[in-house]
């Protein structure tokens, strides 16, 4: 039997599981679970723990905060998707009712996960998804957080998506990388290292999560339209702009808030940021339907 801490957000997702539940699946999978509560256990030290697997059962939230944490990399992560979005599962090949997926793990079949921080007016910051400011911030502030289910969690997302970018108004912004560098003004930046954001919206169509570069998203104030009609019906055709990939860059906005993933660590600060993929990447364990 393996041994694996499982680290579960116990609020995730519209119809949260309990701890009871997520163990009892666990164990008809031979592994055995030691509990971390996400949001309220000291995750650092929890992951200190000797086991043959971390377990992030939550949303991209408890994922992200998992992989972050994780300082011994050689241990590979196995995710429940039990969020709204699941967008860093789904970007390493995780999906389905979360109830199989344990069986279909082998220790041994894994795909990897970039990890990226960045330094700015708040210090040294680490994420898993994207770093940006713009439309897809103000799209996370307006959107309905009380749904229902998991799909009306994603329509709230994506409408709130196409109001914030139809009523955006643009800011200054440059981007430096070693080989290009832009300065202008924009209604949306983004830098992604997978390519889904925000309500599962492929941004970075194609990026991989483990290729070692993050995929610049800039939308201009001419690209509002063939944005917005693509935004519609996002998951018909891909993203309209093209990206460029690095495995590091420098955004300097003012005036406006940086968000890493989901969140802003101050929102009263801007200005220049360095942002990078880290030295060492995860293991994101992959269900072997999924690999066959």
């Amino acid at each position: 039997m393996l041994r694996a801490l499982l680290v579960h957000n116990a609020n995730a997702g519209t119809h949260p599981l309990s701890r009871a539940e997520i163990e009892a699946v666990l164990r008809d999978a031979a592994i055995e679970p030691l509990y971390c509560a996400h949001g309220e256990d000291d995750l650092a030290e929890a992951l200190q723990t000797t086991v043959d697997l971390v377990i992030a059962a939550g949303g991209d939230g408890t994922v992200a905060d998992v992989v972050s944490t994780l300082d011994r990399t050689a241990i590979p992560i196995g995710i429940l998707p039990l969020g709204g979005s699941n967008n860093i599962a789904n970007a390493a090949g995780v999906d389905g009712e979360w109830r199989a997926i344990p069986r279909a793990w082998n220790i041994n079949r894994w795909r990897r996960l970039d990890r990226c921080e960045a330094d700015g007016p708040w210090g040294h910051q680490t994420f898993v998804e994207a770093l940006g400011s713009g439309v897809l911030s103000e799209a996370f502030d307006q959107a309905d957080d009380t749904p229902d289910t998991a799909e009306e969690k994603e329509r709230n997302g994506r409408a709130a998506f196409r109001k914030a970018l139809a009523e955006a108004v643009a800011f200054d912004c440059a981007i430096e990388t070693a080989e290009w560098r832009w300065s202008g003004p924009c209604l949306m930046v983004e830098l992604m290292n997978i390519a889904f954001v925000g309500s599962h919206l492929a941004l970075a169509q194609g990026a991989e999560p483990g290729d070692g570069l993050l995929d610049i998203v800039l939308v201009r104030p001419e690209d509002r339209d063939i944005v917005l009609r693509w935004a519609e019906c996002p998951d018909d055709g891909p993203f309209p702009i093209a990206t460029r990939r690095t495995p590091a860059a420098s955004l300097t906005v003012n005036d406006r808030h940086i968000r890493l993933d989901d969140r802003s660590p101050d929102e009263a600060l801007s200005g220049r940021v360095d942002v990078r993929i880290r030295p060492n990447w995860v293991k994101i364990l992959v269900p072997q339907e999924a690999c066959t």
